[in-house]
């Protein structure tokens, strides 16, 4: 078999009832040079008979199991390691590639890009299409950004409704593997993917943003969401505000930028939910505090507070018999 051009990296724990969708989609539109890496975490479901029954009749498919999870920023970059491809495509394993990407993403590569972006689309748990999802205001077109440019970075920053504009969504990435492997990674935990790949851009490499939306996502499966919507989105704050100090320690217009990304994902009434959901009042001061260094007032502090604790109490009391 010949030297694989492009590895689809897949790093996954106990999504045994999805990651067949995943590995087929690849499966369907595969070439030669095609191969793909899953790394399993140690599943205790039938992730590793679902894999090894397709990778006996497809030999471009490895499948490496751990003892135990690595967590997500070692498991990835070790799947990255274990590819062979001049590039690299990260998938989640309850992902799919849409029909006829494949050849379109070795295309942009080999047109010279180090990094891609695209879109994806939205989808229910049974991965069933409900809308496309653009990670740019104005993101109908493919756009080159040279992120080592200050100014058209800060373009493209307030081009971002969506952190997915910021890498934060794997299974829309695709890199040089060659790039990524001699480029050090903030250690900002969850985040260190998309730390590296702006170091990458900071260091010269080139990145395209592509308006196509190329990825299925499976919705309502955010294995993130575990601890409660409060400890979800904790997870974002915490992570980008310490990639914002790490990749621009000396550009405070820069760092905003980046961290108005952030509010534009999560506008005011989403932190009332969480609010709604967070009963521990200790938990939600926790929010508060990472809030007040994204810039929110506390007026709007104020109002999330107020209108979440309060919005529980009548919900509270509708249930009581």
């Amino acid at each position: 078999m010949s030297i694989p051009k492009l590895s689809f990296c897949m790093p996954t724990y106990n999504y045994g009832r999805y990651i067949r969708t995943a590995i087929e989609s690849i499966h369907s539109q595969a070439q030669e040079g095609i191969e793909v890496i899953v790394l399993d975490g140690g599943s205790t479901d039938d992730t590793r008979e679902v894999v090894e029954r397709i990778g006996s009749k497809w030999p471009a498919l490895r499948y490496v199991r751990l003892e135990a999870r690595g967590g997500i920023d070692a498991d990835l970059a070790r799947s990255v390691q274990l590819a062979t491809g001049e590039y690299c495509w990260l998938l989640s394993a309850d992902d799919a590639m849409h029909d006829g990407v494949v050849r379109l993403i070795l295309a942009e590569f080999e047109g010279g890009n180090d990094i891609l972006l695209c879109n994806r689309v939205w989808c229910d748990t049974e991965l069933r299409p409900l809308h496309p999802q653009s990670w740019l205001a104005d993101g109908g077109q493919d756009r080159t950004v040279n992120l080592s440019s200050a100014p058209e970075m800060l373009a493209y920053f307030r081009a971002a409704q969506s952190l997915g504009a910021l890498f934060s969504f794997m299974s829309c990435i695709g890199f040089r593997r060659e790039a990524w492997a001699r480029t050090q990674a903030p250690a900002v935990p969850c985040y260190m993917h998309a730390g590296r790949l702006f170091a990458m851009g900071l260091g010269g490499a080139r990145f395209k943003y592509l308006a196509a939306p190329l990825v299925l996502c499976r919705g309502g499966n955010d294995s993130f969401r575990a601890g409660g919507l409060a400890t979800r989105l904790l997870i974002d704050l915490r992570g980008y505000a310490q990639l914002a100090g790490t990749l621009f320690p000396e550009d405070e217009i820069l760092q905003q930028a980046f961290l108005q990304v952030l509010r534009r994902e999560h506008p005011l009434r989403q932190w009332i939910g969480a609010r709604l959901q967070t009963p521990d009042r200790d938990r939600w001061r926790e929010v508060e505090r990472e809030l007040a260094a994204y810039g929110f007032s506390r007026t709007e502090l104020f109002l999330a507070d107020a209108l979440g604790a309060g919005l529980r109490m009548v919900r509270n009391a509708v249930r009581r018999p």
